[in-house]
């Protein structure tokens, strides 16, 4: 079989899904709006001109208060110390400016979607991999009195396996980098979708008194139509550096963005996680499941509950690579695993990952499709 290019990093293989007849490939929500969105979007022009004569800081206390109220987080409701930006990205740029002007080295969480480490390494912020299973309770410990990097950075839930720390592992993560001196920080944009208890994680870390930076979105959870909008929420000792960071390359969010994605805040907290966002992800997750039965696609991590699905190919013969172009000819775009293990791309070559957030009825054809795929590849293989 011909060897394909690897291409440089997933947000390429990202823009050919995008224009692709049936894209899978992308993580941002893409799901069609409901009954209560679709009036929200025919009160665009009335949004507007409440944005237009708004105060930006009371829009900015109205938003931070409505999304961490529904993330439930109380603490963080009314903190202070947070910055607003247009993407999750640009949040992760300023992380990485901040440590690569302290001169901090940083372990990643391995795997992980590799903007995070090509961020942080165009910085010259030198990485050392993490792996989920050091982060277990039980070997924690271990793990960090190994450590040798400044800063930790994790992804909770993780896109693409949907690995989460339970309650005690996070405290005993607070714990152990309050021990050892590490810089934490976590990444939160996949939050909405946990299915896990809630519960104040900012009123851990700020008794914790350790160094924190929590990188929170709303791109990969309302369709908006890529208007979100991240917030970058920090510890005390940090604030002043962060901010003069932030300074430097933005003044404020879109007044409108904010007043649209209030309304959809509010919207979600009128009728709830579990009909607004986690419907159309559960439908999606078991027609992409019935689809794969038997199939020489297996699931990594049966218990995620994130908007994607990270899936292991079986056949020692086949690549992610190979699967993403025989799928593109298809006209369905995926995501190879490759980047995703940024320190060793060879361990994600059997790996492909499978957007969720999409119109039921689009991603049942997606999946015929898929289906289709693999067993004439199959009887190809016999």
């Amino acid at each position: 079989m011909k060897s394909l290019m690897r291409m440089p990093n997933l947000t390429r293989y990202e823009s050919i899904g995008i224009n692709q007849l049936f894209n899978v490939a992308d993580g941002h929500a893409h799901q069609p709006q409901s009954d209560a969105q679709r009036q929200i979007i025919g009160r665009l022009p009335d949004l507007f001109d409440q944005a237009e004569t708004a105060r930006q800081a009371e829009l900015e206390d109205e938003f931070r208060r409505l999304f961490y109220t529904l993330a439930g987080q109380p603490t963080a409701a009314g903190l202070t110390r947070t910055l607003f930006c247009y993407s999750a990205s640009l949040s992760t740029d300023l992380i990485a400016t901040y440590l690569a002007s302290r001169g901090l080295t940083t372990a990643l969480l391995h795997p992980c979607f590799d903007n995070l480490a090509t961020l942080l390494q165009r910085r010259n912020v030198a990485l050392t991999p993490l792996h989920e299973e050091e982060l277990r309770l039980d070997r924690m410990e271990e793990t960090f009195a190994g450590l040798a990097a400044d800063a930790v950075f994790v992804t909770l839930p993780n896109n693409p396996t949907g690995f989460e720390l339970s309650r005690e592992e996070w405290e005993r993560l607070v714990a152990m980098c309050g021990q050892y001196g590490k810089l934490l920080i976590v990444d939160c944009t996949f939050r909405f979708f946990s299915r896990k208890p809630l519960w104040d994680q900012y009123e851990l870390l700020e008794k914790s008194n350790m160094s924190y930076l929590m990188v929170e979105d709303t791109g990969k959870t309302w369709p908006t139509q890529d208007l979100k909008c991240s917030i970058l929420a920090m510890s005390e000792d940090l604030a002043d550096d962060v901010l003069e960071l932030h300074n430097d390359i933005l003044l404020n969010v879109s007044p409108f963005i904010l007043q649209l994605l209030i309304e959809y805040l509010k919207d979600t907290a009128r009728h709830g996680l579990q009909s607004v966002i986690w419907e159309t992800i559960d439908r999606n997750r078991k027609t992409l499941r019935e689809a794969i039965r038997s199939s020489g696609l297996v699931l990594n991590n049966p218990g995620s509950t994130i908007s994607v699905e990270w899936l292991r190919i079986t056949d020692p013969n086949v690549r992610s690579l190979d699967m993403v172009d025989r799928l593109q000819r298809l006209g369905l775009g995926i995501l190879p695993g490759d980047h995703f293990y940024w320190h060793d791309h060879g361990q994600g070559e059997r790996y492909i990952r499978i957007a969720l957030a999409r119109c039921p009825n689009m991603f049942a054809e997606a999946c015929n499709i898929l289906q289709s795929a693999l067993m004439t590849n199959r009887m190809d293989s016999v």
